[in-house]
């Protein structure tokens, strides 16, 4: 597995819980849906525009048809048989929840066979604060 990071914004005013619940489940999600290609690769990005945090999570993994698109974050939903990708169809869902917690949006973008890469975007330092993350 090789992971490229490309981290513009260091410091974060944000829900610690929040962002660390959303994080973890875009990686996860990265590295479960990239496991079986030849050479995985997973890609961490963040940057500031506009006054906002966008945070990035790529991989190269199996991706989805953008058909599907409006199912991928509703709780319960699956785009794949519990046998081939194990997961309860609530991580999205907790993404989402937990980025328009904090004032932001989430969306995706995919090819089927050549990966995907999910943002989040949250205001940067204007809204009220529970944690920063360094």
């Amino acid at each position: 597995m090789i992971i490229d990071r490309d981290l513009r914004c260091l410091t974060i005013r944000a829900d610690l819980i929040g962002l660390r619940l959303a994080l973890r489940n875009l990686i996860d999600n990265a590295l479960k849906f990239s496991a079986h290609v030849p050479q995985p690769r997973l890609a961490i990005g963040s940057e500031v525009q506009n006054h906002r945090v966008r945070l990035w999570v790529k991989d190269n993994g199996i991706g989805f048809d953008m058909r599907d698109y409006d199912r991928i974050f509703a709780i319960f939903q699956r785009l794949h048989p519990q046998e081939s990708y194990p997961g309860s169809g609530v991580g999205l869902a907790i993404v989402r929840k937990a980025i328009e917690r904090m004032g932001g949006r989430v969306w995706a973008e995919s090819t089927p066979g050549a990966g995907a890469i999910f943002y989040a975007e949250i205001p940067h330092g204007i809204t009220p604060i529970s944690s920063v993350v360094d």
